[in-house]
């Protein structure tokens, strides 16, 4: 091939490609239309309760890895425990099984919660997504804006 025409080539190929790959990954954008005081209240509102529930998730995570790092100091724990067992020692024996029942006790409690966080974030990205579907394409009028953004601050102080 000759080397001219290779960048025509690449070029041609983007043309024809990356249209129909943008085409069946994104959705055709919503007309813009002009929202009532109403509507910004409520998109408002539904964002700073979006907001909160993400810094809820967020020290609910920071909370769980300290959880699971005192779990993993646990186990830490535990090995260093089997290590010194004197298995000639029931009642050593019988201290060292609690231990270890409790430990996958802390563990099984911890992969819940990790669990019940995955699903409170899935659903905060589900309600999110239906909130800039529902709010996403509506432009205010600057008074409405400065009209509910008065509102906002006098209800907050």
């Amino acid at each position: 091939m000759i080397p001219s025409r290779i960048p025509l080539l690449v070029v041609s190929l983007l043309v024809v490609l990356v249209p129909a790959a943008g085409a069946a990954t994104s959705k055709p954008p919503k007309a813009t239309a002009f929202g009532t005081r109403e509507q910004l209240r409520q998109c408002l509102d539904m964002g700073d309760s979006m907001n909160a529930r993400r810094r809820a998730l967020e020290a609910a995570a920071a909370d769980q890895n300290r959880k699971f790092d005192a779990n993993d100091a646990e186990d830490a724990r535990l090995v260093e425990m089997k290590a010194k067992l004197d298995r000639s020692d029931k009642d050593a024996i019988l201290a060292f099984n609690k231990a270890v029942t409790e430990h996958a006790r802390h563990t099984h409690d911890l992969n819940e919660e990790a669990e019940q966080q995955a699903a409170g974030m899935k659903t905060l990205e589900a309600d999110k997504a239906e909130m800039d579907d529902k709010c996403g394409n509506l432009t205010y009028k600057p008074a409405d804006v400065d009209a509910v953004g008065k509102e906002r601050r006098k209800a907050g102080s």
